[in-house]
């Protein structure tokens, strides 16, 4: 709060007034005492409360003073004590006196006889007695406060030029008189506070002429107006009678033009706190300094702001939006001193147009839309299932919103009339994109713009300043104040692959992000039951018919769709889009089992998916029995398939209304997006096992060998999913086992091989018996006997032998290499005698063959003898 050293608004409104008394006075005295009266805020009363700076009226007849002298002194009513001097006054030769209290501090008072300090008691204005005790007389002042501010420090002046005001006091109702040191004038002040939505219709409608807010100020003005009043000093409706002086939300009121600095005033006449839209349009560019003061007391405040001439501009996020036709496309139009803007999508090349208005409602200077492409331009009624925005506000042309667009033939004529053409039909027949625009978006015309969803190919998507759009001479769209043009690319979808992955046993929901599914997956076609079931697909232009079908509508992009959206997509007979999984168990009378869309719910079967990578996932929980519609056994196999078919012949078109999902080729499915012939399908196979774990180190008898060392880990193999929470328990054996350890550190490898973290069986004793089991989730997949070991057998026999074997085998290929010679040779391999003869010589066998001499010379002599008994035959 602040406090001024020259005259205030409400000093020059009371001296104006108290000017006008005098000169009553004058001409008719027998009015004094009414005057003075009517000139103060309150008559005094003993006993009750005024605010510091109020005005009260005294008459004090009867209080018997000679000299007509009073005081006003401090009162103390703790100790009853009638303090120091505060105020001395005269009445005038009535007896009346018109008392400031605007000097006093907050605190409570008497007043006394100046001759004999007795203290005068009032009732309403005059005395009640005059020698009152003083806790009979006293009367309380207290400081009003008023704190003023605006929510924003700046603002413009053209369509960012609405601030909020905030008004707050300790007092319940109140006048402030505000002004702006003489830099606005009355009807800039008076259409600041005042707006059309502050001002009800039936107010309107009650002053004649008005239309609206901005035809206020004159009709007030104007004397020959009924019902529209200005006020006066008194701050009562110069023209009694008439209702309505006070308007907008914060009752703003005109002085009359016979009251001095009518022109740089107005007055919030009666309000009580309150935080209210004020607005700048058309103000002048400059800084402007509020006052505020309270009619009758001396609270006060001042606040501050910058108005900037407005600088309109925008631009898209993306020069270029691309996306799959059918899928959901998201746009970011960046705006700057403003907070809205109207975006044409198509024009008359594109053979499609609507036009948005896009409002920036949380004030981040931007405003964020999505669109699904596989239902713009369709026949629905619903503005919700085309157009979304999570924090700002949106409408459409298309669906009859009122976008306040205006449509031109050639160019704007007025800018604050209506256009030359009527409407967005008559806009469409102009451009060429409909025959009749009587016709167009109605519940029996058949003019549309589309025959199919929005086609892959690119879409102007234009920005505009305001709201007016023109055909030009050529007959193409114009935008009158183009921010930016940006293009939209729909490219054409497809279906790429399909393929199997497992993920640890859980609810098919458990994870609401595809990143955290794809971050626990290993791919797999056996998949153990118990475990999740993850179907990924990699493919496009599905998601916008997803989201149309889902109970979540736009939110399942991020959180999820239902199994039911897929079932009902798959379901719809002229879409195409068909998705199934299905065993081979079918017989002559029973249906092969199938997943179970329809009958799901998510914990069973969930779907997450990423439009823009192009993939989704189905994931299903094999443990539950709701997943599938049949049960499932150990070594079943299935078939997931994706498939974008299409008829042989004819392409999709909607039906005759045009609605969404109501088309097809003649009835029969066609996926809209392709020509005909041109079906697109993936699958893939899987299998459902049975859960299953091995040991390694195995001895003869199957028992685990389990080494008696300080760090030892138990190893194998299972087909249960990586990642899951598996646990090794190591138990004693006999007629009362007892738990050894329990290894939960138990981690599954992408190929399927486990390892326990290091354990210490360095106190167990070679020859102990015991038990392992294998554990997931606090369940037992399998469990086999132990045995303790100082150290695990090693095989090394058969490796020597297996050598050997080798050995032997390399020496019969060298053999049958031979065979492969020409006659010659083999009659030259008939002299067995000299070899054998030679075999037959003395031999040293310690100094010419070490080590194994003797064995490979036996085995030489073998193979020679086999040698030529083969040939022999």
């Amino acid at each position: 709060m602040s406090t001024r050293n020259t005259t205030s608004y409400r000093e020059k409104g009371r001296a104006v007034f108290l000017a006008a008394i005098m000169v009553i006075s004058v001409v008719a005295m027998s009015a004094a005492f009414a005057g003075a009266a009517t000139a103060t805020d309150d008559d005094l009363d003993s006993g009750s409360t005024y605010w510091q700076g109020q005005e009260l009226h005294l008459n004090l007849t009867g209080a018997d003073d000679p000299d007509n002298e009073y005081q006003v002194r401090s009162y103390d009513s703790s100790d009853d004590d009638v303090g120091g001097l505060q105020d001395e006054f005269s009445t005038d030769e009535d007896d009346n006196y018109t008392y400031e209290t605007d000097g006093l501090d907050a605190g409570d008072y008497v007043v006394t006889n100046a001759g004999d300090n007795s203290v005068v008691e009032f009732d309403n204005g005059v005395v009640h007695d005059p020698d009152a005790n003083a806790s009979d007389a006293y009367f309380e002042i207290t400081t009003q406060d008023l704190d003023v501010e605006f929510d924003d420090d700046e603002v413009n002046d053209g369509d960012s030029s609405t601030t909020d005001l905030d008004i707050d006091s300790n007092r319940g109702s109140y006048s402030v008189i505000v002004g702006a040191d003489g830099d606005l004038d009355d009807e800039e002040l008076f259409n600041i506070f005042v707006n059309n939505d502050s001002v009800g219709s039936d107010t309107l409608d009650d002053i004649d002429n008005a239309d609206h807010a901005d035809d206020l100020y004159d009709e007030i003005r104007d004397e020959s107006v009924s019902n529209a009043s200005t006020i006066n000093d008194d701050h009562e409706p110069t023209d009694s009678g008439y209702e309505h002086y006070g308007f907008g939300a914060f009752n703003a009121s005109l002085y009359d033009d016979s009251e001095d600095d009518y022109e740089e005033l107005i007055v919030l006449s009666d309000i009580s706190d309150r935080e209210e839209e004020v607005n700048f349009q058309d103000i002048d560019a400059d800084e402007y300094d509020f006052d505020f003061e309270i009619v009758d007391t001396t609270a006060e405040d001042s606040a501050t702001i910058n108005v900037v001439e407005e600088d309109v501009d925008g631009s898209f996020d993306q020069s270029v939006y691309t996306q799959t036709a059918g899928d959901v496309v998201e746009f970011t139009v960046e705006l700057e001193d403003t907070d809205e803007a109207w975006i044409q999508i198509g024009d008359e090349d594109a053979g499609f147009v609507d036009i948005v208005h896009v409002e920036d409602d949380d004030d981040n200077d931007e405003a964020t839309f999505q669109v699904n492409t596989r239902t713009l331009g369709t026949n629905t009624s619903d503005i919700d299932r085309v157009y979304h925005s999570e924090d700002d506000e949106i409408q459409s042309e298309f669906f009859e919103d009122d976008t306040g667009a205006v449509f031109w033939d050639e160019e704007v004529d007025n800018y604050d009339g209506p256009g030359d053409i009527d409407e967005y039909a008559d806009y469409l027949e102009e451009l060429d994109l409909i025959n009749d625009a009587d016709d167009h978006h109605t519940e029996s015309g058949e003019d549309y713009q589309l025959t199919r969803p929005l086609q892959a190919t690119d879409y102007d998507v234009a920005a505009n300043g305001n709201a007016h759009f023109i055909v030009d001479d050529d007959g193409e769209s114009e935008l009158d104040d183009e921010l930016d043009l940006a293009t939209l690319d729909l490219t054409t979808p497809g279906v790429d692959s399909i393929s199997t992955w497992v993920a640890p046993g859980d609810d098919a929901d458990e994870d609401d992000e595809l990143d955290e599914v794809l971050d626990i997956v290993t791919e797999r076609t056996d998949v153990a039951e118990e475990d999740r079931l993850v179907i990924k697909a990699e493919a496009t232009g599905l998601y916008g018919a997803m989201v149309d079908h889902d109970d979540n509508d736009w939110d399942a992009l991020d959180d999820g769709f239902q199994a039911s959206t897929l079932d009902e997509l798959t379901n719809n007979d002229g879409e195409g889009i068909n998705f199934e999984v299905e065993a081979d168990d079918a017989t002559g009378n029973q249906d092969a089992t199938q997943l179970d869309l329809d009958g799901a719910d998510d914990e069973d079967i969930f779907i997450l998916a990423d439009q823009d990578a192009g993939e989704f996932v189905v994931i299903v929980d094999t443990s539950s029995s709701d997943a599938f519609d049949s049960s499932i056994e150990d070594g079943m196999d299935f078939t997931a398939e994706l498939e974008y078919e299409t008829d042989s012949d004819d392409r999709y078109e909607f039906a005759d209304l045009q609605e969404p999902f109501d088309g097809g080729a003649n009835g029969d499915a066609a996926y809209p997006y392709f020509n005909a012939d041109s079906t697109q399908s993936v699958s893939t196979e899987f299998t459902i096992v049975e859960p299953e774990a091995t040991f390694e180190n195995l001895d003869e008898d199957d028992n685990v060998q389990l080494e008696t060392s300080d760090e030892f880990e138990v190893t194998g193999e299972t087909n249960i999913a990586p990642g899951s929470d598996a646990s090794v328990r190591i138990t004693n054996a006999g007629d009362t086992p007892s738990f050894l350890h329990t290894l939960d550190d138990t981690e599954i490898d992408s190929d399927g091989s486990f390892a326990t973290e290091a354990v210490d069986l360095s106190d167990r004793d070679e020859g102990d018996e015991g038990e392992v089991d294998f554990r997931v989730g606090g369940s037992t997949v399998d469990d086999v006997d132990a045995l303790f070991v100082d150290e695990l057998e090693t095989d090394d026999e058969p490796e020597e032998t297996d050598d050997t074997e080798e050995e032997t085998d390399d020496t019969e290929e060298e053999t049958d290499d031979s065979d492969d010679e020409p006659v010659e040779t083999d009659d030259s391999d008939d002299e067995p005698v000299e070899t054998d003869d030679s075999d037959d010589e003395p031999v040293d066998s310690d100094d010419s063959v070490p080590g194994f001499g003797v064995a490979v010379a036996l085995v030489a002599l073998l193979a020679a003898a086999m040698l030529a008994l083969r040939r022999q035959h």
